[in-house]
């Protein structure tokens, strides 16, 4: 990852200054005495993620003096920004008094932008600031490489990883695409009744549940991340809400199976969540405390109702009549 600024001219003069500046021109550029890099359609989704990412205005400052860490008077703000077919990246600014005036009597004629470009394609991905300058000079910008590009890379790397890892253990080719992956997990899942998602799969995206369709929704939440930014912390209480989803059903089992009493409810729920595995082999292991079976109208029956007395006992347990019918043996 590659920090770089490039230096435009402003055209036009005082009440003439257009709302739409030309940042960045589609197609191949080129850095004067630098690389060149490639502004399209692919590079503007990682531009606009970013951007929708930080939710913060881009700044338009003086000489790049945001860089240095000083003191950085904003001459102005990119608020809007867009991609034309056929024209490049464009941004809407909106510029001080003090900004205005240096532009209308010609004391600054040019900004110039300071953006990462991803060595593995040299796309453009990443817009930092956008400074007024008739003088632009990219030694400034040795600072922020430690800084933006560092942070650039983390992040890609943990998508790139944990994509990778999927497309290995499902056997695709390197370049699978999202769908390629969502599509392979959901055939792996037909392919046999009662199907178990691989535990390297499982393990890849961080979740406990072998059902298929909670790991499909994952990769898919995986995908949202990747096209939106959505913060690693999000992805961490989902996997936390799935987790408490299956310590609640395995709980709600054990109390209709009679494995656990009612008082028993709440150290149960901390074990099933912290130790899934755990608290399962505990449920197959452990005797029948209370007699589910033996309460009236309890076990499998013919008719389709319970009596009021199997709902009155099961209610001072603490037992629904929906978890007595899910796991107690009533059809």
């Amino acid at each position: 990852m590659m920090i770089h600024s490039a230096a435009r001219l402003i055209e036009g003069r005082g009440k003439d200054l257009p709302d739409w500046y030309l940042v960045f021109p589609e197609g191949e550029n080129e850095l004067e005495g630098g690389p060149r890099y490639l502004v399209d359609r692919k590079a503007w989704t990682q531009v606009e993620a970013r951007l929708i990412r930080r939710g913060i205005e881009v700044v338009v400052d003086y000489e790049h003096q945001t860089l240095s860490g000083g003191k950085a008077p904003a001459a102005g703000w990119a608020r809007e920004w867009r991609y034309r077919d056929g024209v490049g990246i464009e941004a809407r600014i909106d510029w001080t008094e003090e900004a205005a005036a240096y532009l209308a009597s010609g004391e600054y004629r040019y900004y110039s932008p300071v953006f990462a470009v991803r060595e593995a394609d040299r796309r453009l991905v990443a817009i930092q600031s956008l400074a007024l300058t008739n003088t632009p000079r990219t030694n400034n910008l040795k600072p922020l490489l430690a800084k933006l590009g560092a942070e650039m890379n983390r992040e890609q790397e943990d998508d790139m990883n944990l994509r990778e890892q999927l497309i290995a253990k499902l056997g695709l080719a390197g370049d699978a695409s999202e769908e390629d992956i969502v599509a392979a997990v959901a055939a792996a899942g037909a392919r046999r009744e009662g199907a178990v998602v691989p535990a390297e799969v499982r393990a890849a995206l961080g979740v406990e549940s072998d059902d298929v369709s909670t790991v499909v929704a994952s990769i898919h939440a995986l995908k949202q991340e990747t096209r939106t930014m959505v913060s690693r912390e999000d992805f961490e209480a989902l996997k936390a809400q799935i987790a408490r989803r299956d310590a609640e059903d395995a709980v709600a089992a054990a109390l209709a199976e009679g494995k656990i009493t009612p008082d028993q409810r709440d150290w149960a729920a901390k074990y099933a969540q912290a130790d899934p595995e755990g608290f399962a082999t505990f449920v197959a292991k452990a005797p029948v405390v209370v007699p589910v079976d033996g309460l009236p109208g309890g076990g499998a029956g013919d008719g389709d109702d319970m009596d009021q007395v199997t709902l009155e006992v099961a209610k001072m347990m603490d037992i629904t009549e929906e978890d007595i019918k899910k796991y107690g043996g009533v059809q």
